[in-house]
């Protein structure tokens, strides 16, 4: 059963307060109230919450969004905002205090859109840029969307639906793209011998033979076509045989990264989970999957914990 995780009033009246939010509407997603430091650290990277750059905006009009624009923020969204990037592993936080440069919204950007880690114009800076929507959804509402992309329709009735439970859709977008600022300015995926990377892929998209020729690597995620939806359970357990914890951590090694990172911190700190059902075109659950037991996924839990434990990592000490 799907759940948003309860609001604790106190510490978004103390987050709205700390940056200046006027509202008196509470916000979901943070499981802790900071610490005076930690609320320092979030109203700094609340300052460079604004409009989107030029370069993004010019990348999404070329892919067709002719309608995209920057979204302001109301008051209880930015309280919003402001707790979700309370509720991140600290080593991210610092990244992101390092090297984000600004942190946008956009209306126009369809519902299967998602967001967008780029280099801003000052090198080592990048700019993080998330569908203003997102803001109204549920995790597992932007997930069954966002999963929908790998099949067509072909006539077996079957649906795919995934549930993610224990933090809203803006919470693991920060997380999934905080990890790609992380990745970008540590090169924490292209170190020689990474660990995130070593066994599993050969260069940024490119996996080891043997997961590359799994069922698993044959969709639109990884360079490949729609599906048809009757191969789902194929697909799915060709997964549950692999290291990654999504479909879409196969898109890269950066993108198998930044999935695995935001679902092992959804998994500890919020206590949350992923599901994957196929049903029949009655609704009845043909079967289910929960990535976050995968053994090959569970294996990788290990390196992700040492590295958000890190009290000095890639210059940055804490």
């Amino acid at each position: 059963m799907e759940y948003r995780l309860t609001p604790l009033k106190s510490a978004i009246a103390a987050l709205s307060l700390a940056f200046g939010v006027v509202g008196t509407q509470s916000a979901d997603a943070t499981s802790q109230i900071p610490t005076r430091s930690d609320a320092a650290e979030v109203q700094g990277l609340m300052a460079r919450v604004g409009s989107a750059s030029k370069v993004a905006l010019r990348g999404y009009k070329m892919a067709g969004m002719q309608d995209v624009k920057s979204h302001t923020l109301t008051d209880s969204e930015r309280a919003e905002v402001a707790a979700a990037l309370a509720s991140l592993p600290t080593l991210n936080r610092h990244i992101l205090e390092k090297n984000l440069h600004h942190l946008a919204f956009l209306d126009g950007i369809p519902g299967e859109g998602t967001a967008l880690t780029s280099p801003a114009p000052k090198k080592g800076l990048y700019d993080i840029t998330i569908r203003a929507s997102v803001l109204k959804e549920s995790l597992s509402t932007f997930l069954t969307t966002k999963e929908h992309r790998v099949f067509t329709a072909d006539g077996s009735g079957l649906a795919v639906s995934v549930a993610g439970t224990g933090v809203d859709a803006l919470t693991y977008l920060l997380l999934h793209e905080s990890t790609h600022v992380l990745d970008f300015s540590c090169k924490t995926t292209t170190e020689p011998h990474s660990r995130f990377v070593e066994g599993i892929w050969t260069d940024t998209h490119t996996m080891v033979p043997q997961l590359a020729s799994s069922a698993a690597a044959t969709t639109y995620f990884h360079q490949g076509h729609p599906l048809g939806i009757g191969k789902a359970v194929t697909v799915y357990d060709s997964l549950a045989q692999s290291p990654f914890v999504s479909l879409y951590a196969t898109a890269s090694e950066r993108e198998d990264l930044a999935e695995l990172v935001a679902w092992r911190v959804i998994m500890n700190q919020h206590g949350g989970n992923l599901r994957i059902e196929v049903s029949d075109f009655q609704g009845k659950i043909l079967r289910r999957w929960e990535p976050l037991t995968f053994p090959g996924v569970k294996e990788r839990f290990a390196e992700v914990d040492e590295l958000l434990a890190s009290k000095e990592y890639c210059g940055t000490s804490f």
